[in-house]
């Protein structure tokens, strides 16, 4: 089990406690970042009354963390949150994603697509290519890098005549 692994473990009760759930933790040199998830979100009020109890777990913990010299941070996983386990696609399906595998599948390292499927063992992709739908089917261990794609919506249409809506102006004192 690596530290990650390890500090989530460690961190679990008290996530829980607060009605959360760990959706990652990252650990690089003295950084700590627990990414938590709750029912319809977080919020920061959520996530600044659980950070000191994290704190308090992990202090007590120096196996996990360097004693006393350690950087925490408590997040959400974002709208464009990373995927790295099976059970972060199976609670993605239906969602845009971007994947990068570590070699050429079908000639290609990158895909985006809406994620249709999820196992222990491969996720799968509805991609457009042109005008074609096709599904791609990508083995986890295959999986170097992916992210869901968050869509602010659709673009607004353009003005009849390519033009942009110009911005109204107030005319100024002495103008008729």
């Amino acid at each position: 089990m690596g530290a990650e692994e390890q500090i989530a473990e460690a961190l679990l009760p008290t996530v829980e406690a607060a009605g959360l759930e760990i959706w990652d933790v990252e650990r690089s040199g003295t950084s700590v970042r627990v990414l938590v998830e709750g029912p319809g979100g977080v919020d920061l009020d959520a996530i600044s009354e659980l950070s000191p109890s994290v704190s308090a777990v992990l202090d007590q913990r120096d196996d996990l963390v360097p004693a006393g010299r350690y950087v925490l941070e408590v997040s959400s996983p974002g709208l464009e949150r990373r995927l790295r386990q099976p059970a972060h696609f199976a609670r993605c399906i239906g969602q845009e994603v971007a994947v990068k595998t570590a070699s050429p599948v079908s000639g290609s390292r990158r895909f985006e697509g809406t994620l249709v499927g999820a196992d222990d063992h491969e996720i799968a992709l509805r991609v457009v290519a042109g005008e074609e739908e096709q599904l791609m089917r990508l083995p986890l261990d295959a999986v170097a890098r992916a992210h869901t794609i968050f869509n602010w919506g659709p673009a607004e249409r353009a003005r009849q005549g390519g033009r942009p809506p110009r911005a109204h102006r107030s005319p100024a004192k002495g103008d008729s």
